[in-house]
């Protein structure tokens, strides 16, 4: 018995993890199989991934259209590629994607043009595009009425969007062996060489928190008020295209900058010390690569959202040069994905279809599950959450492997203390170009040895909560919208004291 045998018969029984298994191993066997993608997109769908079914649907038509189109296919290749598309229709509406699913049932009318096919009702598929389509448009018109009103967006989003949050995938072995003391060790190793040994990484736990122990960053000695506690340059830096920026640092390069040696190659840099560190770190597999079909999507998202889609590019881009899964990155394995529905809404139909112009661009063969669909969405969410810092003045960000330990509280011991916030403090003038080359935190009060250092996650994402006192940027503190913005970008409700305090 072959392993889509094997599969179909763990399907029948219900048993859909140990069918997803089988059709994985089938597929890494014969990735040619288009009955593999579409009987695992199905098995998705009744795991409730919907997401990932997408893509296996997309594997499976791309696989057998070229035959229908052709005209030389047998009745089983126009029964599959029917079920393929009602699969990717289904997993779209389910995803909160109407119009897309309803664009996949009218192509797939058009292509099969209605032939007669065991199981399938056309003009039942017609009244399913047509709820799908009016969908689409009523929810389109409830946020249009909705106004510019962030938080009331937010809200409504919520009530729309059934898409269930994700942390983590249950197959991800890699989350279970991350919170180790293996791992423990080496995430100190990555926070001593900025830090020395003012602060250490250690396993804290939380109120209601559905995972055991999680990291913490916590006081080696007693530390005073205004104490930077480390400086840490960037991982990655990114920049909206079209801008005359370095590739690397992203700082505006001017009338002096250099160009990439490879002559079909377009980037530029500040000086060959950039281009240098470019080229080890990811450059070479991007290298000459034309982006533009990326950058429609980056340019038709959200500055932030958009952000955060070329800092994953760059992530696989680092993966495929050192030839590893994006998630074994040894920089950013130790960071927690967040996601929330609402986010999922805004922004995940779009992050597939990037995900899918990615793995054509770095050329990475789609049997190489390396590089699945699950894991570039956990990749996307480790980004999203608590490790990039973005500047909406400039569309720029920046990827930190180290800031992201730090843990959130309403009213945080410490800040983010970077070259915009230091400038201001010695009376510099603020420049939009201003870029930031390093960023740490910086105590706000005297911390005792042992006690846990915390910052605020939602400083520097909406001035409406922000106070400006003197010199310092503070928190109004926990309120319905920092609690909200919590929730809906971060993925978790806060029980800090000061939540805590105000909820009894």
């Amino acid at each position: 018995m072959n392993y889509r045998e094997k599969g179909n018969k763990a399907f029948v029984k219900g048993e859909f993890e140990t069918a997803r298994q089988e059709y994985t191993k089938g597929i890494e066997i014969e990735p040619e199989d288009p009955r593999l993608w579409s009987n695992r997109a199905q098995t998705f769908i009744k795991l409730e991934f919907p997401e990932l079914a997408i893509t296996d649907t997309n594997n499976a038509l791309s696989l057998i259209a070229p035959k229908i189109i052709s005209g030389k296919y047998d009745d089983a290749d126009l029964v599959l590629f029917c079920k393929s598309g009602l699969r990717k229709a289904e997993a779209s509406a389910k995803c909160d994607a109407y119009d897309p699913a309803a664009m996949e049932l009218e192509r797939l009318s058009k292509i099969a043009k209605r032939r007669p096919v065991p199981g399938v009702d056309w003009n039942a598929l017609d009244r399913e595009r047509d709820r799908y389509s009016t969908k689409h448009y009523q929810e389109t018109m409830i946020l249009k009425n909705v106004g510019t009103d962030r938080y009331m967006l937010i809200e409504q989003i919520g009530k729309m969007c059934k898409f269930p949050s994700r942390s983590v995938y249950p197959w991800d072995i890699r989350n279970q062996e991350r919170c180790t003391l293996e791992s423990l060790t080496s995430v100190q190793k990555l926070l001593e060489k900025a830090s020395g040994k003012r602060i250490t990484v250690s396993f804290v736990s939380f109120p209601d928190s559905s995972q055991e122990h999680e990291f913490g960053i916590v006081a080696a000695n007693n530390i005073k008020k205004g104490t930077i506690l480390f400086n840490e340059k960037p991982l990655i830096s990114v920049h909206a295209p079209g801008q005359q920026r370095c590739d690397f640092c992203i700082k505006p390069t001017g009338s002096k900058k250099f160009s990439c040696p490879k002559s079909n190659c377009s980037e530029i840099f500040c000086d060959r010390d950039c281009f240098d560190k470019a080229w080890e770190l990811y450059h070479r597999a991007v290298c000459g690569k034309n982006l533009d079909s990326l950058y429609e999507l980056v340019n038709d998202e959200t500055i932030s959202s958009g952000t955060y889609l070329l800092i994953v590019l760059k992530l696989f881009a680092i993966a495929k040069q050192r030839n590893i899964c994006p998630l074994d990155i040894e920089e950013i394995k130790h960071i927690f994905p967040f996601q929330h529905s609402t986010a999922w809404f805004q922004h995940g139909p779009k992050a597939i279809n990037f995900y899918i112009k990615l793995i054509k661009l770095l050329e990475i063969p789609i049997f190489d599950l390396r590089y699945e669909l699950w894991i570039y969405l956990t990749i996307y969410r480790k980004t999203k959450a608590g490790s990039v810092l973005l500047n909406p003045l400039t569309k720029t960000g920046q990827l930190y492997s180290i800031i992201p330990l730090f843990n959130h509280h309403c009213d945080p011991n410490a800040s983010i203390s970077d070259d915009v916030s230091r400038s201001f403090q010695r009376g510099n003038p603020f420049s939009v170009n201003t870029i930031l080359s390093s960023s740490g935190v910086e105590t706000t009060r005297n911390i005792k040895k042992g006690d846990q250092v915390f910052i605020n996650y939602t400083l520097g994402c909406d001035p409406s909560i922000l106070s400006v006192v003197g010199n310092t940027v503070k928190s109004l503190g926990s309120n319905k919208r920092t609690r909200q913005l919590l929730e809906t970008t971060y993925g978790f409700s806060c029980r800090c004291s000061v939540c805590d305090s105000l909820s009894n």
